[in-house]
């Protein structure tokens, strides 16, 4: 989760309900350790870095997936892929919304002041708020979803219509958003954002620190963190949506080919909506691939782990992988409208009473 150990040190009197740490008494500090691979300042500039480039994208997923979402509600809900999307859309968009919350005020205080965390972010970490980033979870789940509907359409179009209906999936739907989002709230009481105290020196730190709940319930949230949220659904997901869009592409290709040849049980809307849904797989794989290899990695290499000897290396790659999640919850958008000529049509609607430029 989104964590780290790394504090700024300023001078000043002891406040109250700090932590005390004596620096001189530790070998060395997790980001100052020798053996580190990527230095502090690197590490530093990735976090910088991954803060600007969520404010950028915003801009562009913020407004696109509230318009997504009504092109979706436009085509009409009752269809289950129009249902699927609109799901998929409202996911991204809150993850944004939450990611925004908690990281947006970094831009400011990086450059302003010496504290890297703002009180924005602290009151959000310290009162458990950052439980909706597991709204990540629930846009790969949705993504994975939406690719086992393409394949298992395209592979049997006749049966497949008559065993899954919306109203089904508007409960899975449900079931999705509580399920892979809702044991991320316990994931994120680990984090507490407070202070500690170096009576030899006077020094008082900001630290990310371990809170109370992570302290009695440490063996719960790291099962959940590592096998759950860091093994489990990224790998799971990553597997279904590779393996389903591999079997699309292949099917899809038989069926324009037979399409020349003989008639298809594939309908010319099902073709083009089947095209669009798998670049949106690629665009998915694409972000979420480095993502749940380094995750999965993490389990065979101890020390790449916040606080240990690769610390800094862990939180770079780690900051590096949450900023591709913001590409993938901020680009859907622009795959839809490059590949749906219907999505197109109900954009332009939207937003005139032309139903698509140039037409009169």
């Amino acid at each position: 989760m989104d964590t780290d150990l790394q504090t700024v040190a300023h001078n000043t009197s002891h406040p109250s309900g700090c932590r005390k740490v004596v620096y001189s008494e530790m070998e060395f500090l997790p980001w100052d350790n020798p053996d580190n691979i990527v230095s502090a300042e690197a590490e530093a500039f990735a976090y910088r870095l991954k803060c600007i480039v969520l404010v950028l994208l915003f801009l562009i997923g913020g407004p696109g997936n509230v318009i997504n979402m009504a092109v979706f509600y436009k085509q009409g809900l009752k269809d289950r892929v129009n249902l699927c999307l609109f799901a998929l859309s409202l996911a991204d968009e809150l993850y944004l919304i939450a990611a925004m919350f908690h990281h947006a005020e970094l831009v400011h205080t990086q450059f302003s002041s010496t504290d890297r965390y703002g009180p924005m972010f602290t009151f959000l970490a310290n009162n458990n708020f950052a439980g909706f980033l597991g709204l990540m979870y629930v846009s790969m789940v949705l993504s994975a979803i939406i690719a086992s509907e393409r394949c298992l359409c395209v592979l049997s179009p006749l049966n497949f219509h008559t065993l899954i209906r919306t109203r089904t999936m508007a409960v899975v739907i449900v079931f999705v958003y509580l399920l892979a989002a809702g044991p991320y709230f316990i994931v994120s009481l680990r984090m507490h954002i407070g202070c500690v105290y170096d009576p030899s020196t006077g020094f008082v730190s900001q630290v990310a620190d371990i809170g109370a709940f992570y302290k009695t319930h440490k063996a719960l949230v790291d099962r959940l963190d590592s096998f759950v949220y860091g093994v489990g659904l990224p790998g799971v997901v990553m597997v279904v949506v590779v393996t389903a869009t591999i079997i699309t592409v292949v099917k899809l290709r038989q069926v324009v080919t037979w399409r020349t040849e003989t008639s298809s049980s594939i309908s010319p809307r099902e073709v083009a909506l089947t095209k669009m849904l798998i670049g949106t797989s690629i665009l998915f794989i694409i972000c979420v691939f480095p993502f749940a290899v380094s995750r999965f990695s993490w389990l065979f290499l101890p020390e790449m782990n916040s606080g240990r000897r690769n610390h800094n290396l862990y939180l770079t790659t780690f900051w590096m992988n949450k900023m591709m999640t913001y590409f993938n919850a901020s680009f859907n958008i622009l795959v839809y409208y490059a590949m749906g000529s219907r999505y197109r049509d109900v954009f332009w609607a939207l937003f005139s009473r032309r139903s698509k430029p140039g037409q009169k």
